[in-house]
């Protein structure tokens, strides 16, 4: 989700150079499974033959399984508050203790995975060092790098260079 929300910000989505070298098909499928309609559903799915497939691996990298954490806080919100406690009958409610019981379990050996993969000193130090840039520094870079090709790009790209002249 987080590279699908980074990559449609406007001064992403507006460079057509950079996106004639993206591979479509594969950001469509990736557009796909992070789909919102009918609660996550493809996503659901997606996460369930990840699942599947982390519980039968046996080469550590197919063991790695990383969930959208935003859906499963929601996903255990909804569970705890949408569901009473007991039942009518005023006995204890098990299946939602044992549901929530279970997504916690699920999170805590997703967890516990170790990751194969070797971290690479330069990478790291590289995205310690970066600031964090505003949208307006976002939007300045875009047009840096790709210049704006419609009047209300001209616009915007004058109007942030002089605000950054202005500081």
């Amino acid at each position: 989700m987080a590279i699908i929300a980074g990559l449609n910000i406007s001064p992403i989505s507006r460079l057509k150079k950079t996106w004639s070298k993206v591979q479509l098909a594969k950001f469509s499928i990736l557009e796909h499974q992070m789909d919102p309609s009918s609660n996550f559903s493809s996503y659901r799915s997606t996460l369930k033959a990840a699942m599947w497939r982390s519980a039968g691996a046996t080469d550590e990298r197919q063991r790695i399984v990383v969930p959208f954490f935003s859906l499963l806080v929601k996903d255990l919100y909804f569970l705890n508050e949408g569901c009473s406690n007991k039942l009518p009958n005023g006995h204890i409610n098990f299946e939602k203790f044992w549901q929530l019981a279970k997504q916690v379990t699920e999170f805590i050996a997703w967890k516990q995975v170790a990751c194969p993969f070797e971290k690479n000193p330069r990478v790291i130090a590289f995205l310690q060092a970066r600031p964090v840039w505003t949208e307006n520094a976002l939007a300045l870079a875009s047009f840096e790098c790709e210049p704006p090709d419609n009047n209300p790009e001209k616009e915007r790209y004058k109007a942030l260079k002089s605000e950054l002249n202005a500081q």
